[in-house]
Parts: structure tokens; C-alpha cells; sequence
């Protein structure tokens, strides 16, 4: 006999949004983590419209600003001296949702996990089968628990991932990023990414008077540095960037605890199997440029309640046949926006000297072309997909002009 209607294997923003999500429909949840309760991490603090719309549907989102969130409305590109060379703008978005907020990755945690069913410090050992299917995970320490659906919501190294047989190549970026918390108060909602000979270094502010900056180190460089050395190359990368120099301090202060962290892509084949489904990182995993890693996380979350919302019973067969319409209407939509970060990932990173005279000049050639960064902002927004016509890369490409590139396209959310 079932003992839950779902257990939720990691408790992440993907695996409790689909808790909340789930109880919302009166289901039987359990949410498991390894992990003894939440933490710092340096990662999803970027929150875009359409997280926005289902975090306001789970009725967390009014918590998150009562918490201090700050609405950015901006996304722009400048150079290392602060000169603008292209932006992306969220207010033309349809109301109310036309902005991003940016919060601690813990806090969106905290604030999903009021209410919520959950065992910390247990972590899913081994899922259990009946033939072909999952029918529930067998802790560490020995206990076994049962369920017609088990979400495996355990991050990009996913354990269960693995057990269910599914392989994820992982593509490695070829650079780092360092990431510093630190404190600047008064320093504007716009999100900054600086295009430096050095790659990139993308800037903005978080709640307190405090703010977030992941800077480009190349694998190499950090490896003859190591941790020690990480005071003196923050030094010498501040220096570097001009627009940073207001910032030196207070980034020198942080460079102790400054963390350095890979950069990734994959995606897995398969997201299901009968009775098993993979959210989040532990089905797919982009570049951590703006957020699209947890947003991802997030609508998938949704994605699969919807599929689940129409079921009266969580029988097998219903639950297998609800997993396999997750896959087939999610996955197109996370393999655009894959694209799309990894895109925009090789078009800010690239330090070769072809890259960077070509990234600059295809930001300059658009920077008024409104139309076209509507789409893209659109796109980035997770509101829904308008593709690119041939016409479109013609014009990025500074081939041909476009006549319609003061006119917004009228967008609606497609969902």
C-alpha cells in the first residue's frame, strides 16, 4: 500500500513547487532532503516573470517582497569603462508580471517551504521497483517508503537519476565563475553584465544593501592561484574594469569568501519512467547567466502539476500516462531555452579576439532595435517562445535593415 500519493526526492525550488503544487490538489506529499535544512548558496537569485505568475499562484510571491525581493526591470550590457551597449527591457511585458525580482536562492526556498511535509537529513538511498516501475525510495538508513510518483528533484549530480538508468553528458564551459557577496548600498536595480577582454562580469543588487558579482576566471589561472591567491586576482580584476572601481573595497573585504563554481550544460535524454519523473537540475542544467537554471526548475514544477491536477486517483497507470505528457509538452520549451542560454552564455564569455569583436559588434548594430530585443526579452522572460525568423538573423547579422524596429510585437502569455 501507497504511503504517499508523491515523494519528492530534494528540496530545491523545483521540488517544492511541485510540493506545493501537489498539496494545493489535495495529494498525499512527502518531501525528502538530504541536506539539513536550507543554505547559502550562490545561485538562482534571478527570478523572471513567469516564476513570478506560478510563485504567485503557489501564494508566495507577496511573502518573497514583503522579504525585501527587488524588482530589476533592466538587463544590461556595458562595457568595462560603464558605457551602455545594449539592454534588455522587461517593462513593455504584459502587466503585472513585467519585471524579475532578485532574492537569496535560500529565501525563495524558505518561503516555498511554509507547510510543507518534510524530512531533512534523510536522503534517498535507492529507489525501489515492482518489475519495470518505481514505486518508491529506500532511505539510508534502511526504511522504505512507497509511492505511485517519486520526483527526483536531487540537483545535476542526481543520484536517482543515475539508479533510473538514464545517462547525462555533461558539457563543462570553458571557464569559471567567481562569486562574491558583498556590501553596496545604493547601487541601482539595473542587472549589469560588463563585456571585458577578460570575459565576463555580471553585477547587481540584492536585498540589505548588499550585492551579488560573478566574475570570469579561466580554469587555468585558477588552478596556479588557488584560494590564496584570490585576494590579489580580485585586486588586479577590479583594476581591470573601471566601472568596478566604486566597488573595490567592499570586494576586496569579500574575496575570503568569495566561491568559485563550474559552469555546465546537459540534458538528459529521458525525464521519466514509469512511475519516476526529473525536475530541475537533475533532468537538465544550462549556463547560470540569468537565473534560467531555477526558472527552469520552477515551470517544470507547474508542468508536471498541471499534468497531475486532471487525475481523480494517483493510480499507476494514470500517474505514467500524466508523466509521459509532462515530457512531450515541457521538453520542447526547455530545449529553446537551453539553446538560448547557451547562446547568450558563448556571446558573453568568449575571450577570443574574434569572439569579443564580434559579440560587441552584433550588441552595438541592435542596441535600437526594439523589436528585436522585445523577442529576446520575451524568450528570456519563460512568458513563452516567438522564434526568430531567417529575416531576423539577417538583420542581427547587419545584412539587411529592418523598417519595423521601433514596433514592439504584441506578446501574451502563451500559457
Amino acid at each position: 500500500m501507497a504511503d504517499h500519493d508523491a515523494i519528492i526526492c530534494g528540496a530545491g525550488v523545483a521540488g517544492l513547487a511541485l510540493a506545493r503544487t501537489l498539496l494545493r490538489q489535495g495529494r498525499r506529499v512527502l518531501v525528502l532532503d538530504k541536506q539539513p535544512g536550507t543554505r547559502d548558496v550562490h545561485k538562482g537569485e534571478l527570478i523572471q516573470p513567469r516564476s513570478l505568475q506560478i510563485l504567485d499562484a503557489l501564494g508566495v510571491l507577496e511573502r518573497l517582497r514583503r522579504q525585501g525581493a527587488i524588482e530589476a526591470h533592466r538587463l544590461c550590457c556595458r562595457t568595462a569603462d560603464n558605457d551602455e551597449i545594449a539592454s534588455l527591457d522587461y517593462r513593455p511585458l504584459p502587466e503585472p508580471f513585467n519585471h524579475c525580482l532578485v532574492h537569496y536562492y535560500a529565501s525563495i526556498q524558505e518561503a516555498l517551504l511554509t507547510d510543507i511535509p518534510i524530512t531533512f537529513g534523510a536522503r534517498a538511498e535507492e529507489l525501489l521497483f515492482d518489475h519495470n516501475r518505481v514505486t518508491g525510495v529506500r532511505l539510508a538508513g534502511g526504511e522504505e517508503l512507497r509511492a505511485p510518483l517519486v520526483a527526483a528533484c536531487d540537483g545535476h549530480s542526481s543520484r536517482l537519476r543515475a539508479q533510473a538508468g538514464f545517462d547525462a553528458s555533461r558539457h563543462t564551459y570553458g571557464h569559471r565563475l567567481v562569486g562574491y557577496d558583498l556590501a553596496a548600498p545604493g547601487l541601482g536595480t539595473d542587472i549589469v553584465a560588463y563585456l571585458t577582454d577578460a570575459g565576463l562580469r555580471l553585477l547587481f543588487a540584492m536585498p540589505g544593501g548588499r550585492a551579488r558579482l560573478y566574475a570570469q576566471i579561466d580554469p587555468g589561472e585558477h588552478r596556479a592561484i588557488g584560494r590564496a591567491g584570490l585576494t590579489e586576482w580580485t585586486r588586479r580584476m577590479t583594476a581591470a574594469v573601471p566601472a568596478l572601481e566604486p566597488l573595490a573595497e567592499p570586494l576586496l573585504d569579500s574575496a575570503a569568501d568569495a566561491r568559485v563554481m563550474s559552469a555546465w550544460r546537459f540534458n538528459t535524454p529521458r525525464w521519466v519512467r514509469p512511475g519516476l519523473a526529473l525536475l530541475g537540475d537533475a533532468a537538465h542544467c544550462v549556463h547560470p547567466m540569468a537565473g534560467q537554471g531555477m526558472n527552469a526548475a520552477i515551470a517544470d514544477a507547474w508542468a508536471l502539476g498541471e499534468r497531475l491536477a486532471d487525475l481523480d486517483a494517483f493510480t499507476p497507470d494514470a500517474v505514467d500516462l500524466a508523466l509521459n505528457r509532462y515530457e512531450e509538452t515541457r521538453r520542447p520549451r526547455v530545449d529553446y531555452v537551453a539553446r538560448l542560454s547557451h547562446n547568450l552564455a558563448g556571446l558573453f564569455t568568449d575571450t577570443s579576439w574574434k569572439g569579443r569583436v564580434v559579440a560587441r559588434r552584433m550588441l552595438r548594430r541592435n542596441r535600437h532595435n526594439h523589436r528585436l530585443q522585445h523577442i529576446i526579452t520575451y524568450n528570456m522572460s519563460g512568458l513563452g517562445v516567438r522564434r526568430f525568423t531567417r529575416r531576423d538573423r539577417f538583420i542581427q547579422l547587419g545584412l539587411i535593415r529592418d523598417s519595423r524596429s521601433h514596433v514592439l510585437p504584441e506578446v501574451t502569455c502563451d500559457f
